[in-house]
């Protein structure tokens, strides 16, 4: 949970952008976890409550003599030692519970911003522009994914903190991995002790993929039944939570010695990672540390390079802003290129994927400093044997 001083800064500098924008009222939107950036975090980030059942919704008065209010998604779940926010109501009906707090608390022809819409349906967004009378409503989500996307030392230790859990996951992995030991059997070994050393959740699949058949590799997400074998490459791609941060981390392993191939790939993605990490500072674009990443492996893939974004931002979700890369998606504004600012923690993930060594990806997360990135995890950046 994080610490009383730590939430009351976020919630001052939210109101300070509130008040830029004239709101006087956010209403923050949350679903339970999701790979989609946001879906998960906006509550969790303001209140301390994280989304599990259903809806949340959380509404922050710029005035602060005004008491927020959160209304949670059960009737009957209330871990009072996890909320900063004193008036926590039980699930109801989203629109009755906003216009009854702007009753109780004075609030007329309020402008209220709404940050999270992209995790609200449609009706619930049309209910409230048609029904909570003299309210103008506007689109306020970037308040929220502009104050998540530059990290506190709070919550960078945090995810120093799963990036170590992390480690010793890896760590576990190469010592169980053999050949007939199934992809299944090394998940669950990574996981069992990440567990133990305190790692609350995954944030997305733990994905261990060997050999180097195409088709299985596009199966990442699913793959599991396949028997590792003797001298065959395998990936892990996973990450653990710690206090609800994320770490996201990759690395290539063997059983037994990597061959010459592998290695010269390895020395590739190095390379990339190293370019992208040096790049990696307040004021350069997104787009200009996907360029950077994607020169050394342009040069050895040329016209056959795949490269559709080469990483994100990690924190309370596993992918969340800045994206690095995905301004290619023009049709979301989430993916839009952006300047980058000290403390954002990014994720690199340059991967170069051949016949004769399958996907072989190194993906690290790094604190955009003066200086370029700074490495959050303690994983030595090389292939890991058994």
């Amino acid at each position: 949970m994080p610490p009383k001083a730590e939430i009351a800064r976020r919630l001052q500098a939210i109101r300070e952008k509130m008040s830029s924008r004239g709101l006087d009222l956010l209403l923050v939107y949350s679903q339970p976890g999701s790979m989609r950036f946001g879906q998960r975090g906006h509550v969790l980030y303001v209140s301390g409550y994280e989304p599990y059942f259903g809806d949340t919704m959380a509404l922050l008065p710029r005035d602060e003599r005004i008491a927020p209010l959160l209304e949670i998604d059960a009737a009957d779940h209330h871990p009072r030692l996890k909320i900063w926010f004193d008036d926590v109501r039980p699930a109801g009906d989203h629109v009755g519970v906003l216009k009854d707090f702007l009753v109780e608390s004075g609030l007329h022809n309020p402008r209220i911003g709404v940050a999270g819409e992209y995790s609200m349906h449609p009706a619930l967004y049309a209910r409230l522009l048609g029904e909570v009378e003299g309210a103008r409503f506007e689109i306020a989500s970037d308040i929220l994914e502009e104050q998540r996307a530059v990290k506190s030392p709070y919550e960078i230790d945090c995810m120093r903190r799963a990036a170590a859990i992390a480690h010793r996951g890896m760590q576990a992995a190469a010592r169980f991995a053999r050949p007939g030991v199934l992809e299944a059997e090394v998940i669950g070994e990574i996981e069992r002790v990440c567990r133990k050393e305190g790692s609350e959740f995954f944030p997305h699949h733990t994905m261990v993929t060997s050999g180097t058949d195409e088709d299985h590799g596009d199966l990442w997400w699913k793959a599991g039944r396949r028997e590792l074998k003797d001298g065959e490459p395998w990936g892990l791609d996973f990450g653990t939570m710690y206090e609800g941060y994320c770490c996201d981390l990759s690395r290539p392993f063997c059983l037994g010695e990597p061959s010459q191939r592998q290695r010269e790939v390895l020395d590739v993605l190095l390379e990339s990672l190293e370019d992208g990490r040096r790049m990696a500072r307040p004021g350069v674009r997104t787009s200009e540390v996907d360029e950077a990443t994607a020169t050394a492996v342009r040069r050895m893939l040329g016209d056959d390079l795949d490269w559709w974004g080469v990483g994100h931002g990690v924190g309370l979700e596993v992918h969340e802003w800045p994206f690095v890369g995905y301004q290619r998606i023009v049709d979301d504004r989430a993916y839009r290129d952006v300047e980058l600012r000290a403390n954002m923690v990014i994720s690199l993930e340059p991967t170069i994927s051949l016949p004769e060594t399958g996907s072989v990806q190194i993906e690290d997360q790094f604190v955009v400093t003066e200086d370029g990135g700074q490495r959050v995890s303690p994983i030595p950046l090389e292939i890991l044997t058994s």
